[in-house]
Parts: structure tokens; sequence; C-alpha cells
């Protein structure tokens, strides 16, 4: 982000905190992980602390209260919790937590990511990149250009991986640019063609390509118990966690389509919430989100939401591992939110 465009959006985030607002919170992962570029993992326990924030506050509220105006205040005292993609361990680990703090919460789920018995792509990819040695060179065979990349590691490379956000930091070690080039490229791929092209680099880089791993999506069953759970709502995630903004109008429309067809029939009741892959939508997708039939739809634009937002681009923050006093001062001091209330 250049400097102007880190000024702006200060500028845009102040004027934010001016305004009746709320908060929206992004959830992936409840687990541990030491190579988490995208800051997805949150710790049990983090989760934990982040919750009891939001219990003893009264804050927690159903994602549906941004529908209207009733989660919008001079505070910010109203916030909703949300997750993307289904992964198992939103059942697992984070449902009891959810349970025990009486807190509802959103899931987004991939309509093709349902029973899926593999990694995710970009899991896929963090596991052969951003572990482990690697050999020098690469021929990587997919997308429109077929390229070539060698590696140059020097001293003191791994360390510079700990710690390393994709989305914030600079790619400065020779793995991190080829992690950023190589997400680049494969994001814009069909599916079956990132899987082929994860499995490429699995074997390249000298990985299993099915071992054990946290990051599992839930099964038909498993998504059963979710939707069946009072304190949470189930929305789409799209049918193949494509980037929107990279598909002609009738693929992306398609894509909302079917994911939503697909997340309806397995719960057995209307998806109304919906929330765009990697965040990315421009006017063709609102627009077909709006025709089939959302209600609310999320983005993760990282600001708090107020009155007056497109109800089917609401902003999301986005929590990462942060222990309880920490997770609320970054509310209050950076967001403007529970301004009300006291720790």
């Amino acid at each position: 982000m250049s400097r102007r465009d880190a000024l702006v959006a200060a500028l845009r985030l102040r004027a934010r905190r001016c305004r009746r607002r709320g908060g929206i919170l992004m959830y992936h992962c409840i687990t541990e992980d030491t190579a988490d570029p995208w800051a997805i993992c949150v710790s049990p326990h983090a989760f934990d602390e982040q919750m009891t924030v939001l219990a003893h506050a009264r804050a927690a509220v159903d994602l549906g209260d941004f529908a209207g105006d009733d989660a919008y205040t001079r505070t910010g005292a109203r916030i909703a919790v949300t997750f993307d993609d289904g992964y198992l361990d939103n059942l697992t680990t984070a449902l009891p937590i959810l349970e025990r703090h009486e807190i509802p919460a959103t899931i987004f789920v991939i309509g093709n990511g349902v029973g899926r018995t593999r990694e995710f792509w970009w899991d896929a990819l963090q596991r052969a990149l951003l572990t482990g040695p690697l050999p020098e060179a690469l021929d990587f065979p997919f997308g429109f250009s077929p390229t070539g990349y060698t590696l140059d590691e020097r001293p003191g490379d791994d360390e510079a991986l700990t710690g390393w956000r994709a989305d914030f930091d600079a790619a400065v070690t020779s793995r991190q640019k080829l992690f950023r080039a190589l997400w680049d490229a494969i994001v814009v791929l069909e599916p079956t063609e990132q899987d082929d092209a994860v499995d490429h680099l699995l074997a390249w880089a000298g990985r299993p390509t099915s071992p054990p791993t946290p990051r599992r999506a839930v099964d038909a069953e498993q998504f059963a118990e979710l939707a069946a759970h009072p304190l949470i709502t189930i929305g789409s995630h799209t049918l193949d966690h494509p980037s929107l903004t990279d598909l002609p109008p009738t693929r992306q429309h398609a894509q909302i389509l079917e994911g939503r067809r697909t997340i309806e029939e397995l719960a057995g009741r209307p998806v109304t919430r919906f929330s765009y892959p990697y965040g990315r939508h421009d006017d063709t997708a609102r627009a077909a989100v709006r025709d089939v039939g959302i209600d609310i739809a999320c983005s993760s634009v990282p600001v708090p939401a107020i009155t007056g937002d497109d109800r089917h681009a609401l902003p999301r923050l986005q929590p990462t591992e942060m222990d309880g006093d920490r997770f609320t001062r970054r509310l209050r001091e950076d967001y403007g939110l529970l301004t009300g209330t006291t720790r």
C-alpha cells in the first residue's frame, strides 16, 4: 500500500468512527499454525478470550441485525461473528466456545467444499512453500503463461517466514516472492486446475499430497450438525470459491446462484446470507447477489460497518491471534467499537 493509499484509508476509517457503527468479525480457522501468511488461524485459547470480551460487554448480535438499523450505535456496542469457508474446526472447536458464551455466528460455506477430502488449494500452497526445504528450480506449467522460477535463499530467510503477512508485509525473501507469485497465478485458475497446480507443487517440494491436516472442511453429516444448531446460521460462499472479479458476468451469477442452491439443499432451508471469496466483488457480483435473493452479503474491507453501507457489501474486521486485552484495545482504539464498555 502506498503512503497516499494508507493516508486515504486512515481518513476514511476516522470518518467512520464518528458515525453510528458496529463491527462484523471475520474468522476462518480456530486452530494453531506456525505458517499462516493470511492470518486466518486463531488459536482456541485466543478465540475463547475474544468471545469472553464480547460476552462481558453483551455485544454479540446476529449478523441479520446489520440488515436494518439495530446494530448501529454511537459507541459501536454491537458486534457480529462470522466464519468463512466451512472448516471442520468451526464445529469441533469454535462451536463449544460459542455455546459457552451464548454467542450466535454465521458460517459461510463453500458449496463444493462440503465433503471435500483434500485441502483447499490455498492451504496446500502454504504447506508446499512455507514449510521445509525446497529445490532451487521450479517449472510451473499452469495458467496462460507457463513459467520457470528460481529460488535464491539466503541465511535467515527461514526466520523471515515466521509472522510474515502476505496481505500487509512486503515480499522480501525469494520464498516470499515465490509464494505471492504462485498465489496470484493459481487464484484465477479453474477449480480442477487449482488442485492440479498444488499437487504439482507438493510433489516438487517433496511433501505428501494428502496428509492429515487440521484444516479440513466439514462433511455432509458435520454440516447438518452445524446447520441444525440454534446459534448457527448458514450462509453461502459460492460454489467453488472463485475470484469473482476475474469471471465474466454469467460465470459470476452461476457461482453465486449454484453455491446458494447447493447450501440450501444441504441445509434444508432458505439461505439468505453470503460472503464474497477473498473479499473480491464488483458491481456485477453485487447485482448477482441481489438477483438470487440474498438479503445480506459481506466483503472483507477492514473497517466498521456504518449506517448507509450497502447491505450487499458490508465490511468485516479480521481478528488475529491476540489475547482478550489486545483484542479489546484493537476494537476500541482502531475501530471505535465497544467505546462505552469497561473491561
